[in-house]
């Protein structure tokens, strides 16, 4: 991902172009490198060049029961050129740590994809409780679905674009960070399915199809109203 936003922004510089044809082309390209990258036409404007130091991100994002959220983050973070790890007292915590770029990008996706399996799970649980089901594992099954989903979406992405590989490839400063870490334990993530086969599928799908950009767009109008 190095030097990803740095281009994007060159793109959007270029967009404002008097000629037609240049700044449509720019923004059909940012476009593309928006949506591959799962970013807001916010973000990129915010980003400063200059973030390129490893950092510690700890995120608000905590878990007990809900051990999906801990292999949601490790699937964000490795896409994402990350490593993710867990701040264990009460509750788990998320930690991230990458390139300051890098754990922002990470950051924004995983809370936007943990808000919408856990507003997908609210919509699924209302239904299955109105037919007098229990909804006891329900989250759990769309969310193992839901990161299958997104893991393919992932593999799709790097097999159509060889350059993937390079982009992806975590350096040796960020290496030896984590390698520097002095791990006193480990989190168990593993979780198997509960018996929702429809939920799982349905969050395969919606794994397959997730689109950080139209959630970020759509978070934006939410503030808006709100005030």
């Amino acid at each position: 991902m190095k030097d990803i936003i740095s281009k994007i922004k060159k793109l959007l510089n270029l967009s404002n172009s008097s000629n037609e044809n240049e700044s449509e082309t720019a923004l059909l390209k940012a476009q593309e490198l928006l949506v591959k990258h799962k970013l807001s036409l916010k973000e990129v404007e915010q980003f400063d060049d200059s973030n390129s130091k490893v950092i510690t991100q700890k995120t608000d994002i905590t878990f007990r029961s809900a051990k999906w959220k801990g292999q949601l983050a490790n699937l964000i973070a490795d896409n994402f050129r990350c490593y993710n790890y867990y701040n264990t007292r009460y509750t788990n915590g998320i930690v991230l740590l990458g390139k300051e770029e890098d754990v922002k990008i990470a950051e924004i996706v995983l809370s936007y994809a943990i808000d919408s399996v856990e507003s997908t799970c609210k919509r699924l649980a209302y239904r299955y409780r109105k037919q007098g089901y229990s909804t006891r594992g329900l989250t759990n099954d769309y969310a193992l679905g839901f990161i299958e989903g997104l893991r393919n979406k992932f593999e799709e992405q790097k097999a159509k674009n060889q350059e993937w590989g390079i982009i992806l490839a975590k350096d040796i400063e960020l290496k030896n960070s984590y390698e520097n870490i002095n791990f006193t334990g480990s989190v168990n993530i593993t979780s198997r399915l509960k018996g929702f086969s429809e939920a799982y599928h349905t969050g395969i799908e919606d794994g397959n199809n997730f689109d950080i950009t139209t959630r970020v767009e759509n978070k934006t109008k939410e503030k808006e109203l709100i005030g």
